[in-house]
């Protein structure tokens, strides 16, 4: 009889410690993939071409896109136009797109006046490029009303169909609220 009571006690001592090793090793594998996503809805503030603070919160409630560029890639020349027809497309509805320069080695208030742009654009975004994981340009960033990032993608397409895509989801389902 004593005997079956020390493996009880043995069997109850490591029932607890697996029990314990578990929920410790799930809460810390929890905080190790929270900390490799970006942290969605942080807030910042750049200043745009005119020397204006942009704050990205002042757009909660909007659909955002972030475009990052630099004047020197070939690829986001390719793609800023198409960003410009989609903000005369949506912007009145209150789709907001920014662009972010980053990795800068020339004067974007030049390239923006040369080429017209009427979206905003703000200056220095490196560290800005680093909460959501953007490494290179461009790079596209759709944030939901709520500020949520929804994804980071990279493609150089004026006309990809995800850009009217997340436009146009985000701002129907904005009119049905």
């Amino acid at each position: 009889m004593n005997g079956t009571r020390k493996n009880v006690s043995i069997f109850s001592r490591l029932t607890w410690l697996l029990s314990l090793s578990m929920i410790l090793l799930f809460g810390f594998a929890a905080r190790a993939e929270e900390k490799a996503q970006p942290y969605l809805g942080e807030d910042w503030t750049l200043n745009n071409l005119q020397g204006e603070k942009i704050q990205l919160s002042e757009y909660q409630g909007k659909p955002v896109i972030l475009v990052f560029w630099a004047t020197w890639c070939p690829y986001c020349k390719k793609l800023l136009p198409g960003m410009q027809r989609l903000h005369e497309k949506y912007s009145a509805k209150g789709l907001k797109v920014i662009a972010v320069n980053i990795k800068e080695d020339w004067k974007p208030h030049v390239y923006w006046r040369n080429h017209e742009y009427t979206f905003d654009a703000v200056l220095e975004g490196d560290e800005v490029a680093k909460i959501y994981g953007v490494r290179g340009t461009p790079s596209i960033v759709f944030i939901e009303p709520t500020g949520k990032v929804l994804s980071v993608k990279q493609f150089a397409d004026p006309d990809n169909p995800l850009l009217d895509k997340f436009a146009k989801h985000y701002l129907e389902n904005a009119k049905k609220e």
